[in-house]
Protein backbone atom coordinates (compact mmCIF):
# COMPACT_ATOMS: atom_id res chain seq x y z
CA UNK A 1 0.00 0.00 0.00
CA UNK A 2 1.50 3.39 -1.22
CA UNK A 3 1.98 5.88 1.77
CA UNK A 4 1.40 9.70 0.70
CA UNK A 5 1.39 12.29 3.05
CA UNK A 6 -1.03 15.52 0.80
CA UNK A 7 -0.46 19.09 1.87
CA UNK A 8 -4.55 19.66 3.40
CA UNK A 9 -2.84 16.34 5.88
CA UNK A 10 0.48 18.36 6.79
CA UNK A 11 -1.74 21.08 7.75
CA UNK A 12 -3.83 19.30 9.98
CA UNK A 13 -1.68 17.14 11.48
CA UNK A 14 0.48 19.44 13.38
CA UNK A 15 -0.14 21.54 16.60
CA UNK A 16 -0.73 25.30 15.63
CA UNK A 17 2.48 27.31 17.05
CA UNK A 18 1.64 28.76 20.63
CA UNK A 19 1.95 32.48 21.86
CA UNK A 20 0.46 34.38 24.97
CA UNK A 21 -3.15 34.83 24.56
CA UNK A 22 -2.05 38.73 25.19
CA UNK A 23 0.29 39.27 22.27
CA UNK A 24 -1.21 40.55 18.40
CA UNK A 25 1.21 38.05 17.30
CA UNK A 26 0.05 36.09 13.77
CA UNK A 27 1.70 32.66 12.47
CA UNK A 28 1.37 30.89 9.59
CA UNK A 29 3.31 27.28 9.20
CA UNK A 30 3.68 26.21 5.62
CA UNK A 31 5.39 22.90 4.16
CA UNK A 32 7.68 22.61 1.35
CA UNK A 33 9.92 20.22 -0.25
CA UNK A 34 13.29 21.06 -1.79
CA UNK A 35 13.42 20.74 -5.45
CA UNK A 36 16.45 20.62 -7.98
CA UNK A 37 17.22 21.36 -11.39
CA UNK A 38 19.67 21.83 -13.41
CA UNK A 39 19.21 24.74 -16.20
CA UNK A 40 20.56 24.86 -19.85
CA UNK A 41 23.83 26.09 -18.89
CA UNK A 42 24.82 23.21 -16.34
CA UNK A 43 24.26 25.36 -13.30
CA UNK A 44 22.38 23.69 -10.66
CA UNK A 45 19.65 25.59 -8.75
CA UNK A 46 17.84 24.19 -5.54
CA UNK A 47 14.51 25.94 -4.56
CA UNK A 48 11.53 25.44 -2.41
CA UNK A 49 8.22 24.55 -3.38
CA UNK A 50 5.13 24.28 -1.66
CA UNK A 51 4.65 20.60 -0.92
CA UNK A 52 1.72 18.97 -2.62
CA UNK A 53 2.19 15.27 -1.43
CA UNK A 54 5.12 14.01 0.05
CA UNK A 55 6.03 10.46 -0.24
CA UNK A 56 7.35 7.92 2.47
CA UNK A 57 11.45 8.88 2.94
CA UNK A 58 10.81 12.05 1.85
CA UNK A 59 11.70 15.47 3.40
CA UNK A 60 9.67 18.05 4.20
CA UNK A 61 10.91 21.62 5.54
CA UNK A 62 8.65 23.41 7.46
CA UNK A 63 8.92 26.80 7.91
CA UNK A 64 6.39 28.84 10.62
CA UNK A 65 6.20 32.77 10.28
CA UNK A 66 5.56 35.12 12.92
CA UNK A 67 4.19 38.55 12.08
CA UNK A 68 3.87 41.14 15.77
CA UNK A 69 0.13 42.84 14.29
CA UNK A 70 0.09 44.24 17.42
CA UNK A 71 1.07 48.31 18.33
CA UNK A 72 3.60 47.17 20.81
CA UNK A 73 6.40 44.97 21.12
CA UNK A 74 5.90 41.42 21.17
CA UNK A 75 8.54 39.98 24.45
CA UNK A 76 9.61 36.70 25.05
CA UNK A 77 7.83 34.76 22.15
CA UNK A 78 8.02 31.60 22.10
CA UNK A 79 6.74 29.28 19.41
CA UNK A 80 6.11 25.51 19.75
CA UNK A 81 5.41 23.31 17.33
CA UNK A 82 4.75 19.01 17.48
CA UNK A 83 6.16 17.41 14.87
CA UNK A 84 3.34 15.52 13.21
CA UNK A 85 3.18 11.93 13.44
CA UNK A 86 3.62 10.97 10.25
CA UNK A 87 7.01 12.19 10.35
CA UNK A 88 10.27 12.23 12.09
CA UNK A 89 12.65 15.01 13.04
CA UNK A 90 15.65 15.37 11.35
CA UNK A 91 18.54 16.03 13.95
CA UNK A 92 19.61 19.55 14.18
CA UNK A 93 17.50 20.72 11.13
CA UNK A 94 15.47 23.04 13.82
CA UNK A 95 16.82 27.06 13.13
CA UNK A 96 15.69 30.30 14.28
CA UNK A 97 17.47 33.42 14.02
CA UNK A 98 18.24 34.91 17.87
CA UNK A 99 16.44 31.92 19.21
CA UNK A 100 16.79 29.18 22.07
CA UNK A 101 15.95 26.05 20.61
CA UNK A 102 14.69 23.66 22.62
CA UNK A 103 13.10 19.72 21.65
CA UNK A 104 10.83 17.24 24.20
CA UNK A 105 10.46 13.87 23.47
CA UNK A 106 7.10 13.93 25.53
CA UNK A 107 5.15 17.09 24.76
CA UNK A 108 5.72 18.91 28.33
CA UNK A 109 9.60 18.92 29.20
CA UNK A 110 11.70 20.59 26.88
CA UNK A 111 15.56 20.80 27.08
CA UNK A 112 18.79 20.16 24.52
CA UNK A 113 18.42 16.37 22.78
CA UNK A 114 21.40 15.56 24.68
CA UNK A 115 20.00 16.01 28.12
CA UNK A 116 16.62 14.27 27.57
CA UNK A 117 16.01 10.27 28.63
CA UNK A 118 13.55 7.69 27.17
CA UNK A 119 11.77 5.04 29.60
CA UNK A 120 11.83 1.88 27.65
CA UNK A 121 8.58 -0.04 27.67
CA UNK A 122 10.57 -2.85 30.16
CA UNK A 123 11.88 0.15 32.11
CA UNK A 124 15.12 0.47 30.66
CA UNK A 125 16.26 4.34 30.24
CA UNK A 126 18.34 5.49 27.52
CA UNK A 127 19.55 9.06 25.73
CA UNK A 128 17.04 10.43 23.58
CA UNK A 129 17.33 10.26 19.86
CA UNK A 130 16.17 13.02 17.09
CA UNK A 131 13.25 10.56 16.04
CA UNK A 132 12.29 10.53 19.48
CA UNK A 133 11.36 13.99 19.07
CA UNK A 134 7.49 14.74 19.03
CA UNK A 135 7.80 19.14 19.52
CA UNK A 136 10.27 21.60 19.27
CA UNK A 137 10.13 25.03 21.02
CA UNK A 138 12.14 28.42 19.83
CA UNK A 139 12.16 30.97 22.53
CA UNK A 140 12.84 34.40 20.56
CA UNK A 141 15.36 36.39 22.33
CA UNK A 142 14.16 40.30 22.30
CA UNK A 143 11.12 41.44 21.48
CA UNK A 144 9.79 41.46 17.95
CA UNK A 145 8.48 45.13 17.38
CA UNK A 146 4.81 46.46 16.06
CA UNK A 147 5.03 45.05 12.40
CA UNK A 148 8.15 43.02 12.17
CA UNK A 149 7.91 39.53 11.09
CA UNK A 150 10.89 36.20 11.12
CA UNK A 151 10.56 33.02 10.76
CA UNK A 152 11.80 29.46 12.57
CA UNK A 153 12.10 26.20 10.18
CA UNK A 154 12.99 22.70 10.83
CA UNK A 155 13.18 19.26 8.44
CA UNK A 156 11.33 16.13 8.61
CA UNK A 157 10.99 13.19 6.77
CA UNK A 158 7.55 11.53 6.10
CA UNK A 159 7.98 7.61 7.65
Amino acid sequence: MKKFFGAFALAAAFMASAVPAFAAVELETRAFIEVTTTDANGVTVTKMEPVERAQPGQEVVFVITYRNAGEEPAENLVVNNRIPKEMVYVADTAQGESALIQVSVDGNLFDALDSLRVTEADGTVRAAKASDVVALRWTLQGGVAPGDSGSVRYRAVLK
